[in-house]
């Protein structure tokens, strides 16, 4: 979207110097995407300890214990894309 703005050119300039390397348009983008980043972290941190919310972690185990017959399963994370290897 095109927008016109009037921004305080020292503003603007302090923006830049943080941001080399980067356009206008780049350096404003992330600025406006780090301040939304940082307001999301603020609101979530004022909600702590307002919303109830109920541990079912006890039960989602026994179901999955009495899905897989008793046996348990370890865990493991999928490897890293870098480090997949195509079956021959």
């Amino acid at each position: 979207m095109r927008t016109t703005v009037d921004i305080d050119d020292d503003l603007l300039a302090a923006l830049l110097e943080r941001y080399p390397g980067r356009s206008r348009t780049e350096a404003i983008e992330a600025a406006l995407r780090a301040h939304l980043a940082d307001d999301t972290v603020s609101r979530l941190r004022r909600l702590a300890g307002t919303l109830d919310i109920d541990d079912v972690s006890a039960t989602t185990r026994a179901h999955d214990v009495a899905v897989r017959g008793g046996r348990l399963m370890s865990w493991s994370p999928s490897p890293s894309p870098a480090g997949r290897r195509r079956a021959s």
